[in-house]
């Protein structure tokens, strides 16, 4: 499958889901028109998050709460694959692990594969779109690759002055 393929696959899956939510399709139209979501986290995501829908009632449903946070967290999501935005929440993620990794920035950035990894796993990313924010940080030079065998990374000068949150927002707002 293409990269333009997959894109458009996402967006697809978002513009269904908005219109499943939205009342305008039934669940089973939905389902059987849904692309296919294997080979991507976040449409699976969707796709189990569609199937397990909550029913919002006093008697044998959620909460109004509990159903407020699945239809916000859903929509996170289906903003996520309409759009290829780097969001500061992930980078901030990302950042802090390198940071602590590197023994605030003393050490060179060991393990790198698994930190990406890590990332991943706790911002519901794929790795590869975790490995995109960190070629960002290394086409900033913010960080350096210095060794090939064993792959090792280190801050650069620059990347050790980001401390706050509104520098890692200054990183993303540049590239958009």
């Amino acid at each position: 499958m293409t990269e333009n393929q997959l894109k458009s696959d996402k967006q697809y899956a978002a513009y269904l889901a908005r219109k499943f939510f939205s009342g305008q399709i039934s669940k089973r139209e939905i389902l059987d028109q849904f692309p296919e979501y294997a080979k991507d986290f976040k449409m699976r995501l969707l796709f189990d998050r569609i199937k397990k829908k909550p029913r919002q009632s006093w008697f044998f449903g959620v909460s109004k709460k509990t159903y407020e946070k699945f239809i916000i967290e859903t929509y996170e999501i289906i903003e996520d694959l309409e759009s290829e935005k780097f969001r500061l929440k992930t980078m901030k993620r990302l950042f802090q692990e390198l940071w602590l990794q590197s023994n605030n920035s003393s050490e060179p950035i060991q393990h790198i594969s698994l930190l990406l990894h890590e990332v991943a796993k706790s911002t519901t990313n794929s790795k590869e779109e975790i490995r995109r924010y960190l070629n960002l940080l290394i086409s900033k030079k913010y960080i350096n690759r210095i060794s090939d065998k064993p792959l090792l990374y280190e801050f650069t000068e620059s990347g050790k002055e980001i401390k706050t949150d509104l520098d890692i927002e200054k990183i993303i707002k540049n590239v958009a």
